[in-house]
């Protein structure tokens, strides 16, 4: 249900990189009334043109609004900023999200620090890039007080409208975040091997993107398949072998030195698996190489 004008909060939205200035378009479209601050202020005037406020000052900004979100780059610079004389005492009786990147522990040490402070506080993170802000499939992860999550639920929908509550630990959302990002950049990186072992053969970069587009089904059952080997304990399967996935990475080291490519990838890939043979697992399935992480 949307919300009328009369429930929409006040947003304050701290940090307008890329993200930052998609989340203030998209409050402003959604008919919130939006307050923005950055340490560079030039890029405050177009966000301003499309109908934000512009603060002189962090403390003013966060003054401004019910709702204030970070999306700086790290914790250190939310930290920094909350050391502004007179920003922790601005934040008192509002909510405090925190949407910049961050490790599990980071936010749970700001949730400290915050509850100390008297603010009440929730981290979240974007799974998203700045055009899709605004989406109704749009998911941030998010965690920690669960009553003030729920009192600002319908208004974080307003940029991300498949967003969701992890638990109370404000840990959580980083958590998930860094598990995700953990697959994601693993497969990016077989992926742009994957791509240089195309081309070596002829073939296209967007050849490939759209074979693991099609298959990325069968990949999500694939890896959800090892996750259940690991959560059960049970590694004795018939097929899949950490032995034989281990001996397949010499082909691909091969290829990339009859190719003239880089062999990094595969020589990694196989260093993982070949610890997990050393130490006896070979003939299980080849969910076992996390045995030895």
């Amino acid at each position: 249900m949307a919300m009328t004008t009369a429930t929409k909060k006040k947003v304050s939205v701290i940090g307008l990189g890329d993200m930052g200035a998609a989340l203030v378009r998209s409050f402003l479209q959604q008919g919130h009334t939006v307050t923005v601050w950055n340490r560079s202020a030039t890029k405050a005037a177009p966000l301003q043109e499309a109908g934000a406020l512009v603060a002189d000052s962090v403390t003013a900004a966060i003054a401004a609004s019910e709702v204030v979100i970070f999306c700086v780059t790290n914790y250190p610079i939310s930290r920094t900023l909350l050391d502004t004389p007179g920003a922790a005492a601005a934040l008192k009786g509002k909510l405090f999200v925190q949407l910049s990147s961050g490790t599990p522990q980071e936010a749970r040490e700001l949730d400290a620090w915050a509850t100390k402070e008297g603010i009440t506080y929730v981290d979240g993170a974007i799974m998203a890039v700045p055009d899709q802000i605004g989406r109704p499939d749009t998911v941030f992860f998010m965690s920690g007080n669960h009553e003030a999550y729920t009192q600002s639920e319908a208004t974080l929908k307003s940029v991300a409208g498949a967003m969701q509550y992890m638990g109370t630990d404000p840990g959580a959302a980083s958590a998930w975040d860094m598990g995700f990002l953990s697959v994601l950049f693993g497969a990016m990186s077989g992926f742009f091997h994957g791509i240089k072992l195309f081309e070596s053969e002829g073939l296209t970069a967007a050849a490939l993107g759209n074979m693991i587009a099609q298959l990325a089904p069968a990949l999500g059952e694939m890896l959800k398949q090892q996750g259940d080997i690991i959560a059960s304990g049970n590694y004795k399967v018939n097929h899949s072998s950490l032995g034989l996935c281990a001996g397949s990475m010499d082909m691909f080291i091969q290829h990339a030195k009859e190719a003239n490519i880089s062999t990094e990838v595969p020589t990694f890939i196989k260093g993982i698996f070949q610890r997990g043979v050393d130490a006896g697992y070979g003939s299980e399935h080849v969910a076992a190489a996390y045995k030895t992480y």
